[in-house]
């Protein structure tokens, strides 16, 4: 089993269903899921609507590779386009940040927006 743990987000109108969702998704992809609280955070532009994030931990079969590609393809079926990211509306994001307790994501990792839920779910 491996083990993986991702950053979640949404600036979106919808941004609190958005993230209900995608919650609620992933616990069907992932084992032993633990899930932080949602919370909200600045955009790092400053400029972009204040996102919603959670940080979400779980075990999975399939190759970091597998997973990466179905998080690509969670992102685009819940609208995310080169458009909709260019125009600072972020439908949700899905990072894996950690795989088997190697950092993936080095910038993700430091960033505040993954280390409050991160520090959460550590707890659990």
């Amino acid at each position: 089993m491996n083990f993986v743990v991702l950053s979640l987000g949404s600036n979106s109108a919808d941004k609190i269903q958005k993230m209900k969702t995608c919650i609620n998704d992933l616990k069907t992809v992932f084992v032993d899921v633990k899930v932080s609280s949602v919370y909200e955070t600045e955009a790092l532009n400053g400029i972009d609507n204040n996102y919603l994030n959670a940080v979400l931990s779980g075990y999975c079969d399939e190759s970091f590779d597998v997973i990466k590609s179905r998080m690509k393809q969670y992102e685009i079926d819940s609208g995310r386009t080169k458009e909709s990211k260019l125009k600072g509306d972020v439908p949700i994001d899905v990072d894996i940040v950690l795989w088997n307790g190697d950092i993936i994501k080095e910038n993700d990792f430091r960033q505040i927006y993954f280390q409050i839920g991160w520090n959460e779910i550590k707890e659990l």
